[in-house]
Formats: structure tokens, sequence, C-alpha cells
């Protein structure tokens, strides 16, 4: 029961039902259009709802916590060439065909590459 009560008081912070919001919206969204564009409509309509009827505050502090995020991935990315995507996900980028295989194979499935001792998980 207590457990119950902590969720409800989670569900009842403003940032986490912005995100909900964004959440739902993004869902519909990916029904019709690609998950990377439909990620920015649902945060921008998630955006708009909320400023409409909540004000701006909220909405701004979980643009910044996206914008933060992102900008976390893309600086790992640059400094340590590094794709945190495909490593949390255990794959690899081939070098030669550019599809994805699992981060332990020694051979692309798909070309047929190769790969290098150096060419670890997330590249």
């Amino acid at each position: 029961m207590e457990a119950l009560n902590s969720l409800l008081v989670l569900l009842n912070e403003p940032l986490v039902q912005f995100f909900l919001w964004t959440a739902v919206l993004y869902i519909i969204a990916s029904v019709f259009v690609d998950r990377r564009v439909a990620f920015w409509i649902g945060l921008v309509s998630a955006t708009a709802f909320w400023i409409k009827i909540h004000g701006a505050s909220v909405a701004l502090k979980g643009w910044g916590i996206v914008v933060a995020v992102l900008l976390i991935v893309l600086g790992i990315k640059k400094l340590f060439h590094l794709n945190v995507v495909l490593l949390l996900k255990g794959r690899k980028r081939c070098p030669l065909c550019w599809e994805t295989a699992h981060r332990k194979a020694l051979i692309c499935p798909y070309c047929g590459h190769r790969f290098s001792s150096q060419e670890g998980a997330g590249e």
C-alpha cells in the first residue's frame, strides 16, 4: 500500500505528467510517422498543450532535460567516438554496409565484412 501511495505522489508531479503526456502523444504519432519524427511531434505537441493549460515553467524544465540528455549523448559520441544507443543495445555498426550486428560478432551477417579487434561495440 505504501508503494502505491508513493507511486501516486510521483504521478502527481507536474514534470512526470508532462513526460507522460509526451509518451502518450509519441505513441499516437508513431502509428503514422517514423519513430524519430514521432518523438519530436510528441514533445512539441505535449509542450503546446501543457503551455495552454498549465503554463510554460514545467514545459521549459522538460525541454531542458531533453536537451541535456541529447547534449550528453552527442558529447559522448563526439569525444569518445562511441554510439551510446548502439552500445546500450549490445550492437555495433559495420563500416562497409552500415548495418548493425551483435557486438560480439566476428563477421557482418549482411555483407560478410570481418570485424577487426578494434571495431568495438557502439562504433
